[in-house]
């Protein structure tokens, strides 16, 4: 429907308060729920974030420096024993340079925490708690000191007593070398009499056994004896762990060096005044300030009193620990304190965000209720059923009828709507009969085209799948040749009638079985068939010959078994066959004119199977080479020899097809009758024939005429 350009411009007045407006309206009062909620976030956040920072900047590192002086106190009195055990002077500075690093570590720990406090919006650590860890560090560093200077006095005694004892070891050892051969010697002369090996005779026993011999053995044993004692209790007094041992050691020391002094002047000759030498030495280690029982009292007095430093350290690092304690403890509850306000800040604005919440969810509802949905989308609701009605073309207008008296965008939009919807239905049904009309003489002409066709080309025009084949192109076709032979005498004799039924049944049965085995009927020449294999559809050059020579086959025998409903027709001359083979590279398309196509082959294969169809003799089937060559292991053939065809260059191997192996499992089936003939190409497929056959058995009994119902 047109307007005149000239006609008067009508102004559609839109409402003041229209559709857009009533929606702006209620997002508006949406939004001011919003900006209430997000008003309520903003201040428990900022309240929150104060929070946080005072956690954050006060209360954790008050924390973390308070638990850090809790593990420098831990190390302090866990690295002073190690101080009060230590074997060399290296491991004393080191221990005790560690010792002094984890001093000035609690120093500046102490200071920090000072500093926090003093810039602490609450002062929850008093500042008593922070002296007295003051002044237990500086006792503790007192302490460690004098544990220092013990340690060191420790060390230096051990050196000396090592030094010491060694010479006890060398004295006592060179004492024992000089007094073994001695008592050797004095024990042989005892038994045997005599005194060196080069005695002559031995002396005699009331000389060797008198009193003074005896009397000098025993001193020499009595050295012995007494030697080894005191390199004895001088080794265990260089040992002894307890300082009140050394008094008695001391006392038996001096008793065993008085003996072997009494023993020694029983003693005469030269090896008196060296043992005497010796055992000097060895008695002065133990007597005096030069000997060790001295200062292996002295070294076991001053370990008692590092000892008694290092429990002191421990326990003024126990005091320390439990100050630290307790400040950690007043950290923490600043800190728990903090966190209580943080959680209550949290909870109000979560309980007032969900009251704000609550009140918004409230309002979106009742506005939806009272205004979205009777208003809005009740409105779009039908004109979306009102669209999709039209889409399956059963709109009725009515159904929106009550939209239209609406004064807004959807009044206007469902009046506009109903017009055009009454003009495309209109309009609707106009197109639907024309295409109505024009489908069916499609089909019409489609059905009869499909009679001109073969169906690979009438499919592959008429299907959506691909483009039509036109194309030219060179490809590997199987070709096939058939003809009657003596067609032209059988042909003369025949009334048209009696003719047409012959060649149309013979073209139609041979065209049955070249389409159930996949060929390409390319055109009838009279009474002659031209068939390929390979295009547009191919399964292989092997497989396409296979399908060709079994299609030969199957042909021949049909031949035969159609002499039956031609004799009962009235035809008498037998009809015989003659059918040619070859494959080879042949130009397929369309050719003509832009007035008429034919879709057909060309080449030399065609020409080949068309001369070797006219040197076939009656009922025989002749393959060129190269088709022979890729069925040769199904094929029953035998050689024919060599032709030279006209055309020709070279002479042509050609055999003649004799059958081939049956496929596995598949058996062709024939029944032929007077009227009807049965072509079954798969023996599996039985079941299925039979359900046809019923089909066409009810189809043909509904056309019998009632004077020929045999009921």
């Amino acid at each position: 429907m047109n307007q005149d350009p000239a006609g008067p411009q009508v102004q559609r007045r839109r409402p003041l308060l229209g559709l857009s407006t009533k929606l702006y309206i209620a997002i508006a009062g949406a939004v001011a729920f919003t900006l209430a909620a997000s008003l309520v976030a903003w201040i428990s956040f900022v309240e929150l974030g104060q929070l946080q920072r005072r956690i954050t900047r006060e209360h954790i590192p008050s924390i973390t420096d308070s638990l850090r002086l809790a593990q420098q106190s831990a190390l302090i009195a866990a690295t002073t024993p190690a101080l009060v055990s230590a074997t060399s002077e290296d491991e004393q500075r080191r221990l005790m340079g560690a010792l002094r690093d984890q001093q000035k570590v609690i120093a500046g720990l102490i200071a920090d925490l000072e500093g926090q406090i003093a810039g602490a919006s609450d002062r929850g650590i008093p500042h008593e708690l922070i002296e007295e860890i003051r002044k237990a560090t500086g006792e503790l560093a007192g302490i460690l000191d004098r544990l220092d200077q013990s340690v060191g006095r420790q060390l230096a005694l051990s050196r000396e007593l090592a030094g010491r004892r060694d010479r006890a070891v060398e004295l006592h050892r060179r004492l024992i070398e000089k007094l073994t051969p001695l008592l050797d010697d004095a024990t042989m002369y005892l038994v045997t009499g005599y005194r060196t090996l080069e005695d002559v005779a031995p002396v005699a026993e009331g000389q060797r056994l008198s009193q003074d011999a005896l009397l000098d053995y025993a001193a020499t044993a009595q050295l012995g004896i007494e030697g080894n004692l005191i390199g004895g209790l001088l080794a265990e007094a260089a040992n002894t762990p307890d300082v009140n041992l050394i008094a008695p050691l001391r006392e038996r020391f001096e008793a065993a060096a008085d003996r072997f002094q009494a023993a020694l002047g029983v003693v005469s000759g030269d090896e008196a005044d060296a043992l005497r030498l010796v055992a000097d030495g060895l008695i002065s280690l133990g007597d005096g300030q030069g000997g060790i029982f001295a200062p292996r009292r002295e070294f076991l007095v001053e370990a008692q009193a590092a000892r008694d430093f290092a429990e002191q350290a421990r326990i003024i690092a126990a005091r320390l620990t439990g100050d630290v304690d307790r400040l950690v403890a007043g950290v923490e509850a600043r800190t728990m304190d903090a966190v209580a306000a943080s959680n209550r800040a949290i909870d109000l604005g979560g309980k007032l965000l969900l009251l704000l919440n609550g009140i918004a969810i409230l309002g979106a509802l009742l506005i939806s209720w009272l205004y979205v949905a009777p208003q809005v989308t009740a409105p779009v609701v039908r004109l979306t059923d009102a669209a999709s009605a039209f889409e399956e073309q059963h709109f009725d207008p009515e159904s929106l009828a009550g939209v239209r008296k609406r004064k807004d965008e959807l009044g206007e939009l469902a009046r506009t709507f109903t017009r055009m919807a009454g003009e495309v239905q209109a309009r609707t049904k106009i197109l639907d009969r024309l295409v109505a009309e024009r489908t069916s003489k499609l089909e019409s002409v489609a059905n009869r085209l499909a009679k001109y066709l073969s169906p690979q080309i009438y499919n592959s025009i008429f299907s959506a799948k691909s483009d039509a084949p036109g194309a030219l192109a060179r490809k590997n076709l199987t070709i096939f040749f058939s003809d009657i032979e003596g067609f032209t005498d059988i042909s003369d004799g025949m009334e048209p009638e009696r003719l047409s039924f012959f060649i149309n049944t013979y073209l139609r049965e041979m065209s049955n079985i070249a389409i159930e085995h996949g060929g390409t009927i390319d055109k009838f020449i009279g009474d002659a068939i031209l068939v390929f294999f390979g295009d547009p559809e191919t399964e292989g050059d092997r497989n396409d010959a296979l399908k060709c020579a079994r299609m030969a086959l199957r042909m021949r025998e049909r031949v035969l078994e159609l002499e039956k409903v031609w004799h009962e027709n009235g035809i008498s001359k037998p009809l015989r066959v003659r059918m040619g083979i070859t494959t080879g590279y042949c130009t397929v398309g369309n050719f003509g004119s832009d007035q008429r196509l034919d879709y057909t082959v060309l080449g030399g294969p065609v020409n080949l199977a068309a001369r070797l169809q006219a040197t076939a003799e009656a009922d025989t089937i002749l393959i060129a080479e190269s088709t022979w060559l890729l069925i040769r292991d199904a094929a029953d053939t035998t050689p024919m020899g060599e032709i030279t065809p006209k055309g020709f260059v070279r002479p042509i191997k050609y055999y003649r097809l004799n059958g081939l192996a049956a496929q596995e499992g598949a058996t062709a089936l024939t029944r032929t009758g007077r009227h009807v003939s049965v072509n079954i190409a798969d023996r599996r497929n039985i079941p299925e024939a039979l359900a046809e056959l019923r089909r066409i058995e009810a189809e043909l009994a509904g056309q019998v005429p009632a004077d020929q119902n045999p009921a």
